[in-house]
């Protein structure tokens, strides 16, 4: 009778720390997603404090759970956010950046989220290290971005970057740069997506080179009209760069 009695206190104490296990995780993951939103509403900002307020938050976050695929990507994208902000160690920024994407799609194969910010940042590291220095990476941002379009066909995101590649890259026989394939895809990322200002200085960026200004003259003035303008510093010296040359 008594060893019936222990064997079910053994088997009680087993399911306890099972439970108590499980809630653990759950607690971990449930306090993990909420930095998660709270980072990315930081990085919606485009300010740097709060740029560097969110990497501090999902570094945090990281120590304790090290295999969370969304606290990765998301640190992949704010280190791009913090390098294109800064002037010291910027290649240093994009590099750490890369690695914590690495580290995403490792342990996310199939998150196109992790995939688009590796290729984000490979594209960073490449403008950084000029056109020569970076023609190899063309291909495998291509292939990066193919395939975050084959998880999720509807990520805008990949399209603009490809839009960015295809306007970019030198054409044949260098690489694969196509301005044809730069526009059909902005144009895609647009039908996805018609109200992002980021995405209409790309349209009239491509417009602009296939000599069609009037048509990029009135894109570029609907992106001005966006809120973000006044937040992104960065997309509004980009777009005012771009009118200045359709003037």
């Amino acid at each position: 009778m008594k060893s019936c009695i222990f064997r079910s206190l053994g088997l009680l104490g087993i399911i306890l720390a099972l439970t108590l296990a499980f809630s653990c995780l759950t607690a971990a993951q449930n306090q993990a997603e909420a930095v998660v939103e709270q980072a990315n509403a930081l990085l919606a900002t485009k300010q740097l404090p709060n740029i560097q307020q969110a990497i501090e938050l999902l570094e945090t976050a990281l120590a304790d759970e090290p295999q969370n695929g969304d606290v990765l990507w998301v640190l992949a994208k704010a280190y791009l956010y913090l390098a294109d902000r800064t002037t010291d160690q910027k290649l240093a920024l994009y590099e750490k950046g890369k690695a914590y994407a690495d580290q995403a799609v490792e342990v996310a194969p199939n998150n196109p989220h992790c995939h688009y910010w590796q290729g984000a940042l490979m594209g960073r590291i490449g403008q950084t290290r000029g056109v020569l220095n970076s023609l190899f990476m063309v291909k495998p941002l291509q292939e990066t971005m193919e395939l975050v379009l084959e998880l999720d066909s509807n990520y805008a995101d990949a399209h603009y970057a490809l839009s960015n590649l295809y306007d970019q890259a030198p054409g044949w026989p260098l690489s694969i740069g196509n301005k044809n394939k730069a526009l059909e895809h902005i144009e895609k990322a647009l039908a996805i997506d018609p109200d992002n200002p980021e995405y209409k200085v790309q349209y009239a960026t491509v417009l602009l080179s296939h000599k069609r200004r009037d048509e990029a003259r009135t894109v570029l003035m609907e992106a001005f009209e966006s809120p973000e303008m006044e937040i992104d510093e960065i997309l509004r010296n980009d777009a005012e760069a771009l009118l200045e040359k359709l003037k």
